[in-house]
């Protein structure tokens, strides 16, 4: 779990909250940490998230797959609607330092300045049952094998004590908990979710949809790949379209398939189930008729 402490100050720790520093919700959220400011031995990434419409910023790969499974998943009988990463551990600090031993006192001070340091939780989730009600759990991202290190261990046990004392459920997640090939299927769909943003208006997103939803049903022995090229040749379309909409109906759940194998384009149409068929069902036909 990332931890603040390089040349920090409580003065400089006040005027990152100033600035905005691990506060408010879903897009007007500013993590505490990003891939600007705070530099990282893992691959680094920046993703327009779909629950919140904003850039999230990860530093390691497990960061970002953990979060491709949020943005995809859910909880039975919950709905993620937000997704705050790197949230600081903050507000109601000072309550629990009172309970702490001279151990753990250490793992939230500099040792030779004496200044606070700031501990940074991977993940707050935020969750809508289908009352309305909201809840909250944290999670911290870590590779096993830092487990292994008192210190480390230490710091999760500050932090397991400050999310008890709000009420949040805690816990931690290794790189070895974080299925690989779920993860990666949603990165490659993930980009698709917006069409707008490759220039697709309205209109023509439900007329595309609807028609590749047409091929996927009428062809169900053909591969995948070949129903996107009978798109893009059917309705006279850059080549990539027709995948760029398969993958569309995937992010939006439109469609599903086995998201836990790797997706092969190659896949009969037959392998595709249909879950949600849209308000535009019949929306292709309709324009050709009015032409």
């Amino acid at each position: 779990m990332p931890v603040l402490k390089h040349e920090q100050t409580a003065e400089k720790l006040a005027k990152l909250v100033e600035k905005g520093y691990g506060q408010g919700e879903g897009i007007d959220y500013k993590p505490f940490l990003d891939v600007i400011r705070v530099p990282s031995k893992g691959r680094v990434s920046r993703i327009k998230g779909w629950k919140t419409n904003r850039v999230h910023h990860f530093l390691t790969d497990s960061e970002t797959r953990y979060f491709y499974l949020l943005e995809y998943g859910g909880f039975e009988g919950f709905q993620i609607i937000d997704v705050r990463e790197h949230y600081p551990l903050i507000e109601g600090m000072n309550e629990i330092l009172p309970t702490l031993d001279k151990q753990l006192i250490k793992r939230v001070f500099n040792q030779k300045s004496g200044e606070p340091m700031v501990l940074v939780t991977t993940f707050l989730i935020t969750l809508q049952n289908a009352d309305g009600d909201i809840s909250y759990y944290a999670r911290s991202v870590k590779d096993y094998r830092q487990l292994e290190n008192s210190q480390v261990i230490e710091r999760f046990e500050v932090m397991n004590r400050y999310w008890k004392y709000r009420g949040i459920d805690y816990g931690i997640i290794t790189n070895k908990e974080i299925p690989i090939v779920p993860a990666k299927n949603i990165e490659f769909i993930h980009s698709a979710y917006h069409l707008d943003e490759y220039g697709i208006k309205d209109e023509e997103q439900v007329i595309y949809i609807d028609y590749m939803l047409k091929l996927i049903a009428n062809y169900q022995d053909s591969p995948v790949k070949d129903v996107a090229i009978q798109f893009n040749n059917d309705l006279n379309t850059e080549d990539g379209t027709g995948q760029l909409i398969y993958k569309h109906l995937l992010a939006r759940k439109i469609v599903k398939i086995n998201m836990n194998k790797p997706i092969n384009l190659d896949l009969p149409c037959s392998e595709v189930t249909f879950v949600d068929k849209g308000e535009g069902i019949g929306a292709f036909y309709q324009h050709v008729d009015s032409i």
